[in-house]
């Protein structure tokens, strides 16, 4: 009698010989019920896929490009641009300056400006042999009016009148920016490979012909703006310089022409005043002609420079119209499906066994 009252347990404690009962039981439960279960898994499946095309997404259609860019500096070092400019005018090394503005991560986020994406969303693109606006193609053919911008009554009848920012009226400044905020999702940018130096952009839009129009057209906004600034200062140097250039044109012609002039009235000069004149006049066009061989070099120099210092972009890989879809189906609403099917089975059949075992009690 006392071993039988040692072998029993409390009654919130199990032994592993129930726990086994208890699995074995669960077990044949499912097996006995395995149709239903079946049935049930089936059906959840089955409303997961009908809500998956109740809310199944547009598909996006992504144009990449890869590009490499070169900075244009010379190689062997130095002062970049700066140290050209220098060389160029004559005047020894120019102190080496920091690429800060274009180093590593600087780069992305300066493309990412309103700078950037003012002259982007404004520029004429070629559509059908006409030009239009790329921002009044984007509302046109993006897909936003009838989706995420559906309730603007005024932006289904606004459209872009002005290419130039600072032309723009304040409503269309406000639609430039409402614009960016859609793009700049859209619009990757970034390294494509760590062991590479190759860079990738990448936008992705319910549209074939508007990503691979914006693809194109940012990247060469995004050139032109590399090269107007790694350039920038030199330039400015070249205008002046030719500046220089044309006005010692003008004025050793001139010179030139006085000295000829001079010479054919005073042929017979006897009168040394006369002589020191035609001298002087002739000192002046000699002094003028090596002043102005000497801007024409500096111009040349320059000229030179410019190219050098202008980084070079070649694209690597590029997109081909027309693109293909991206693949965005996805399995997760069938599997979940199955699962609340799987559960709500076992919950019913389980129910039904203990109000079953109730009633029999």
């Amino acid at each position: 009698m006392s071993d039988i009252q040692n072998n029993l347990l409390p009654e919130d404690q199990f032994s592993f010989k129930d726990i086994i009962i208890k699995v074995v039981n669960f077990k044949n439960l499912i097996v006995k019920n395995w149709k239903l279960i079946l049935i049930m898994m089936l059906v959840g499946s089955a409303i997961g896929y009908a809500y998956e095309l109740y809310n199944k997404e547009k598909p996006v259609y992504l144009a990449k490009i890869i590009f490499n860019m070169e900075n244009g500096s010379p190689s062997g070092g130095g002062g970049g641009g700066f140290s050209d400019i220098a060389n160029a005018l004559g005047l020894g090394g120019g102190a080496a300056q920091n690429g800060g503005l274009f180093s590593g991560d600087n780069f992305i986020e300066l493309l990412k400006t309103k700078n950037i994406y003012n002259r982007a969303i404004l520029s004429k693109i070629k559509i059908k042999g006409k030009d239009v606006i790329f921002g009044n193609y984007y509302l046109e053919k993006s897909g936003v009016l009838e989706d995420e911008l559906k309730d603007d009554i005024d932006l289904k009848t606004f459209k872009f009148k002005h290419d130039k920012y600072e032309q723009c009226t304040p409503k269309e400044k406000k639609q430039v920016r409402l614009l960016q905020n859609m793009l700049m999702p859209i619009t990757m940018l970034g390294s494509e490979g760590k062991k590479t130096s190759f860079m990738s952009l990448g936008v992705a839009t319910r549209n074939d012909t508007l990503s691979y129009h914006w693809a194109y057209l940012y990247l060469k906004i995004v050139t032109d703006f590399y090269k107007e600034t790694k350039t920038q200062k030199t330039r400015e140097l070249q205008i002046l310089i030719k500046d220089r250039v044309d006005s010692l044109k003008r004025e050793l012609y001139r010179t030139q022409g006085a000295a000829a002039r001079y010479a054919d009235q005073n042929q017979q000069i006897i009168v040394q005043e006369g002589l020191i004149q035609q001298q002087r006049l002739q000192a002046n066009s000699g002094q003028l002609q090596a002043l102005y061989f000497d801007a024409v070099r500096q111009l040349d120099n320059l000229n030179f420079s410019v190219a050098k210092e202008t980084p070079l972009f070649t694209k690597i890989d590029e997109p081909e119209l027309p693109i293909s879809p991206e693949k965005k189906s996805s399995k997760k609403s069938y599997i979940l499906g199955a699962i609340i099917g799987l559960i709500l089975a076992i919950l019913y059949v389980s129910i039904k066994k203990v109000i079953k075992e109730i009633k029999l009690s």
